[in-house]
């Protein structure tokens, strides 16, 4: 405490409450935050009434991120007086930092019925309906904010981002030149702005934005992070991971930042699969050991043949690539035996989401929870198996597997290479999937699936029809990946194919590709190979009936590498079109797994010399492909690949032993215990 204070707070006694309370302002605006703490508390003995001192209370605890605390002295004030439309604002504050949304919104709504104009709680109650993923009416909100406050920069930020999640681009980008003009040196402008811009594919512009606001502000780690998403996106992957180290050095706290690294890493040629597994290391040493304990103890009843709970953890109960393959667990679980708790953190809602909350026998909805609240729900729900659904991926809990908060730990169908966490105990894979070689740099124990992945037998399929070549009179290549998986290797060997079957044509076919922007870069790297764009055709995204549909017009489906097909390769082969891999330098061999079920091992190739090969043999005959077309949807639907009862009992016998492992491991334990 400085000299002055010392003496104004020694003088306190004589000092009016107002003059005391003056006082203690004074001190919070120079953030002596404990002085004014000592002269409100005063305050408050003295005069109990004293709903701006309490209110002060609230404010001095908010600054110091004890907003529990804040929210205990601001309901205190508004005990004393609820007519104070800025304690409301304020409280509501605190619980919006909290993640009690709902809460958030009442205050603020009250505090806009006591002062209609209050700009401040306008914007917030757009902040906290954002939060809720309701768009529209948080638009709402930040328009009359900036009708009252025309030069309010930070609600046209707010209104950008609002804007952008409903793919509202071009108006979002309007809104974040808007704050910009209004407030220059608005750093959130800068790199929301970039992420508008990335998505648009206007990759020169998103960079130059991001760069902005790094130079305003040096130690804005979230404009690093998303710069190194946009040079991910391009392929640009030692800038991508360039980037992401500098934002995990300025804020080592962001786990989410350490995942991108990851997961960008994991795209590299060349990179061997102990140096991914040692990145996944240090990212469970630095985010996740924290949790370890010695022994973690559970309440669960020890019967090896009882009902078991199990709980899925993930972000993507929708319509979405990953539920097609983990869905028919759900669909289709034996009642009798098992109970489904989903903890869903997907925001997004739709058809299969309803689907999925009407099998399940419980649905948490987890977008507001920390990985405190949710562990405890998982913990009171008695889950007796935890199988997490999304890896390193965005939208992960796996700070909440890290505190154990179930038995046994499953990592599947989600992400194919692992967490690195030792409070994982397995991981699915299948006897390819994830080499022999390779299992003892994993932190889980792998676990043999009959096949890693699965597509639901429920799928409406198109017909499938007989080989385009019949029709064309050449050979229609296919690639249906995201562009992240192509590399300079998996070009050239693809140009070095259509040189091979000269009158052959490539048909890529991804959501990326509805950016003229990324189709003059694919055709840019074509053009360098020396293949011209006659031979090329460019699909962006469709429906996904007619993606499926897309198939039609392919004769030969070819896998990138290093990460090769998962769901395309299914999709491609229930469609009666066969998928030509290179297993190399594959570093989890999907397709060669799926290949190997549906009898078809002469398409798994050794090399890339062996895959240019075959890919010139199987062009050339025309009757194989029209006879595998025929028979291969069969063939699908009668495999582990489409029989989803199958897959599915399959899967949970492997539940039922892992437990009956669990509940003897259990009693060996107790018994031990009682000798001793």
């Amino acid at each position: 405490m400085s000299e002055q204070n010392r003496q104004q707070t020694e003088g306190q006694k004589q000092l009016t409450i107002e003059e005391a309370f003056a006082l203690a302002l004074e001190n919070f605006y120079a953030q002596r935050y404990t002085e004014a703490d000592q002269i409100c508390t005063a305050i408050i003995k003295a005069a109990p009434n004293h709903y701006d001192a309490y209110n002060l209370l609230g404010g001095i605890a908010q600054n110091i991120n004890r907003h529990e605390l804040a929210i205990e002295q601001f309901q205190h004030a508004l005990n004393i007086n609820s007519n104070v439309a800025q304690i409301h604002y304020n409280l509501g504050c605190s619980l919006y930092q909290i993640g009690r949304i709902h809460d958030g919104i009442e205050c603020f709504k009250h505090a806009i019925s006591i002062e209609p104009g209050f700009v401040l709680a306008i914007n917030n109650l757009g902040l906290c309906l954002h939060t809720l993923n309701l768009f529209d009416e948080a638009i709402l909100n930040y328009n009359k904010a900036v009708v009252i406050k025309p030069d309010y920069a930070e609600a046209y930020v707010n209104l950008g981002n609002s804007l952008c999640e409903i793919g509202k681009l071009d108006e979002a980008i309007t809104n974040y030149h808007k704050a910009i003009s209004l407030k220059p040196d608005c750093i959130e402008a800068y790199s929301n702005l970039g992420n508008a811009l990335g998505k648009q594919s206007r990759v020169d512009e998103a960079i130059t934005s991001f760069n902005k606001a790094i130079s305003l502000n040096p130690n804005f780690s979230e404009a690093y992070s998303n710069l190194g998403i946009v040079y991910k996106q391009q392929n640009s992957f030692e800038k991508a991971v360039e980037c992401y180290r500098k934002a995990m050095a300025l804020r080592p706290d962001r786990v989410d930042y350490h995942s991108n690294l990851i997961l960008c890493l994991d795209l590299f040629a060349d990179l061997k699969s102990d140096l991914f597994q040692i990145e996944r290391k240090k990212w469970a040493k630095q985010h996740a050991d924290i949790f370890k304990q010695d022994c973690f103890t559970f309440a669960n009843c020890i019967a090896p043949h009882r009902q078991l709970r199990i709980g899925y953890v993930g972000a993507d109960f929708k319509n979405h690539s990953a539920a097609n393959i983990f869905g028919p667990m759900l669909m289709l679980h034996d009642k009798t035996n098992f109970q489904i708790f989903c903890y869903a953190g997907n925001s997004e809602t739709d058809d299969k989401t309803e689907q999925f909350k009407n099998i399940a026998t419980h649905w948490v909805s987890t977008c507001h929870m920390d990985d405190d609240t949710l562990t405890e729900q998982i913990k009171n729900d008695a889950i007796d198996i935890l199988v997490d659904l999304s890896g390193h991926t965005p939208g992960n809990r796996l700070l909440t597997f890290a505190r154990k908060p179930a038995p046994i730990q499953i990592t599947a169908w989600g992400y194919p290479l692992g967490t690195g966490m030792s409070a994982m105990d397995y991981l699915f894979a299948d006897q390819f999937f994830i080499p022999a070689a390779d299992r003892s740099k994993y932190s889980e124990e792998i676990i043999n699936t009959p096949c890693v992945i699965h597509l639901q037998s429920t799928s409406n399929f198109p017909v499938v029809n007989d080989p385009p070549i019949l029709k064309n009179g050449y050979i229609t290549f296919g690639a249906f990946n995201r562009l992240e998986k192509y590399n300079d290797e998996v070009y050239s060997l693809w140009a070095e194919i259509l040189h091979t079957v000269p009158d052959a044509k490539l048909l890529m076919k991804t959501n990326q590709l509805s950016s003229s922007i990324k189709v003059a870069e694919v055709m840019a790297i074509f053009a360098a190979l020396g293949v011209s764009q006659n031979r090329l055709s460019l699909l962006g995204a469709t429906p996904h009936q007619e993606h499926l549909q897309a198939h039609g017009k392919i004769d030969i489906m070819l896998d990138p590498f290093p990460h090769n097909s998962g769901m395309t390769s299914l999709e491609s082969l229930r469609m009666g079109v066969p998928v030509l891999t290179c297993e190399n330098k594959i570093r989890c061999p999907a397709s060669s797994s799926l290949l190997n079920i549906l009898g078809l091992d002469e398409w798994r190739t050794k090399d890339k010399k062996e895959y240019a090969k075959k890919a010139k043999k199987f062009a050339h005959d025309v009757r194989y492909l029209k006879t595998l077309r025929q028979q291969l949807p069969d063939r699908f639907d009668r495999s582990v690949l489409g029989n989803s009862e199958l897959y599915v009992k399959k899967v949970e016998s492997i539940y039922r032993e892992l437990w009956i492992k669990w509940c003897r491991e259990q009693s060996t334990k107790k018994q031990h215990a009682n000798k001793v």
